[in-house]
């Protein structure tokens, strides 16, 4: 009987957290380019992790962020288009 009750309360804390994304995506802008993809990363880690700011506005952890996605986004691009080329 208590394996019920707690995989009852695990089922009813799933759909509270799943309620709440759900909600919480209701603020967010609509991504539609690699820049604003940056731009709402950059503004979410800010957000999340006010301690990563110095005391100057500067964020080195949301700026290694940043490169790293840019790096990642490069990476993308050259495999898609590489892929494509070849097909042609």
């Amino acid at each position: 009987m208590a394996a019920c009750a707690g995989s009852e309360n695990l089922a009813m804390n799933a759909g509270v957290a799943r309620e709440k994304s759900v909600k919480g995506r209701g603020n967010w802008r609509q991504i539609r380019t690699y820049a604003d993809l940056q731009e709402q990363l950059h503004r979410d880690l800010i957000a999340q992790h006010p301690e990563w700011v110095d005391a100057n506005g500067d964020c080195p952890t949301c700026d290694s962020y940043d490169q790293r996605l840019a790096e990642l986004i490069n990476a993308f691009q050259s495999a898609t288009g590489k892929s494509v080329a070849q097909r042609t």
